[in-house]
């Protein structure tokens, strides 16, 4: 009998502590952002079991954070990452008179107030490059590393020198959308022509947008997102909140007193070529630039290993 209750407290031992290594490696709550009934909440989601916390943000405005799970998913044995959907996006509903680029901003550092962190390790794709931009210029004093994935303009407007850089480079990129591994695409899946059925849409939609987003056309499969999973009404109501002087956060990058990384597909179409951002960010003095060859916007869609490398240094480096 003794003998029996010994293996029942174990294996309940064993169970307790399963679960919290399942706890532990990923979880979900909702941040409070204020004390009124009609605040929104805001849904994070933690993975990972290392010691060092990483907040990531995702693209938008409008996205949601799942592509971003599956980008360090390989590496949540390393880090603790911690992923937010922005106001407005599909697991944070959120009234739109109560979305801005400020609130954005706002929200963020509520998070990490939550998360009782010091100084954050802060990694941004796309516009959450920008919110990760935005964020450092009003509280440096609250980032130990910043890393921006393939991040959108952190200057508006752009400069006549800038846009210049941009404009040349296209061509290059129409020719890239053009190609014709896009058109076979569509027609092994059959998707050519408008009598389609709504899975050959979804289908369709997912290509064509692909074909700007990753640099080989079959990794669209990969691709989850899109249609009513992002909420296109929330980039057109924090856009409009932008300073109405412009913004240029390169300039307080320049300041910055801490490592600034960024990691980019040369194939881009933010900036087809790698042209403009390397000269950004030379500026930065504590600014490293790194290509990702043969990758697109969703850079670790087409090139996980070398994504996964070089995010990986980032944070340790």
């Amino acid at each position: 009998m003794a003998k029996r209750i010994v293996l029942i407290l174990y294996i309940g031992f064993l169970s307790t502590n399963l679960f919290a290594q399942q706890m532990s490696a990923s979880t979900d709550w909702f941040l409070r952002t204020g004390n009124s009934q009609n605040s929104p909440l805001i849904y994070v989601k933690e993975m990972g079991i290392g010691k060092d916390t990483i907040v990531m943000l995702h693209g938008g405005w409008g996205g949601s954070h799942d592509e971003l799970v599956d980008a360090v998913r390989n590496l949540s044995d390393k880090f603790h990452f911690i992923f937010y959907e922005q106001r407005g996006s599909l697991r944070s509903p959120c009234s739109d008179s109560l979305i801005s680029f400020d609130a954005h901003m706002e929200d963020l550092e509520k998070l990490r107030k939550e998360l009782n962190i010091k100084k954050m390790t802060l990694v941004g794709h796309s516009m959450g490059g920008l919110l990760a931009g935005a964020y450092t210029a009003r509280y440096p004093e609250r980032i130990k590393k910043l890393i921006l994935l393939a991040p959108a303009y952190l200057k508006e407007p752009l400069s006549n020198e800038d846009n210049a850089i941009l404009n040349a480079s296209r061509p290059a990129f129409q020719n890239f959308l053009n190609r014709p591994q896009v058109k076979a695409e569509l027609e092994k899946y059959n998707l050519i022509g408008s009598n389609l059925n709504s899975r050959q849409e979804t289908y369709k939609n997912r290509i064509n947008l692909c074909s700007r987003m990753v640099y080989n056309i079959k990794n669209w499969k990969k691709f989850q997102g899109g249609g009513p999973l992002f909420k296109s009404n929330v980039y057109n109501l924090t856009t409009r909140t932008y300073p109405s002087g412009g913004f240029n956060f390169i300039v307080s990058l320049q300041k910055a007193g801490f490592p600034v990384k960024v990691i980019m597909g040369d194939n881009d179409f933010l900036d087809f070529g790698n042209t403009l951002m390397p000269k950004w960010f030379k500026e930065v003095p504590n600014g490293q630039f790194i290509p990702i060859k043969n990758a697109g916007h969703l850079l670790w869609f087409d090139q996980p290993v070398a994504f996964e490398k070089a995010l990986e240094d980032s944070i340790l480096n």
